[in-house]
């Protein structure tokens, strides 16, 4: 039994955009690129220790494991991977990467000034 990795170019493409905005934001705050680097680099290394995870969670295949997308966090929550699981007729597993979300950008997007609303009795 093996496992095999695929990826989408939705995922690449997703994954692309993050890598950049982080060195862009870290080397716009810090003004270190060494710094910069090392950010993408920690995030390239969170995605390749979520592998690892994967590969241990499907040694033993299950009919349930390739029903649905599922998902898992990284970098304490900020970063979500979506994947799904296929298991082959010969209990290989295919693991195809489909999206990398950023959390934290899409709360920013759904919502953007993260008020409160609030009433005026006097109104």
């Amino acid at each position: 039994m093996a496992i095999h990795f695929k990826y989408t170019s939705h995922f690449d493409e997703s994954r692309f955009r993050i890598e950049q905005h982080l060195y862009d934001s870290v080397l716009d705050i810090e003004k270190d690129i060494g710094l910069a680097i090392r950010s993408v680099d920690q995030f390239a290394k969170a995605i390749d220790r979520l592998l690892d995870t994967l590969e241990q969670m499907y040694q033993t295949p299950n009919p349930k494991d390739s029903i649905g997308e599922k998902s898992f966090p990284i970098r304490e929550g900020r970063y979500r991977i979506f994947f799904k699981v296929t298991v082959m007729a010969n209990n290989d597993f295919d693991i195809t990467l489909l999206d990398v979300d950023d959390n934290k950008q899409s709360n920013l997007d759904r919502f953007p000034s993260h008020g409160m609303i609030s009433f005026d009795d006097e109104g």
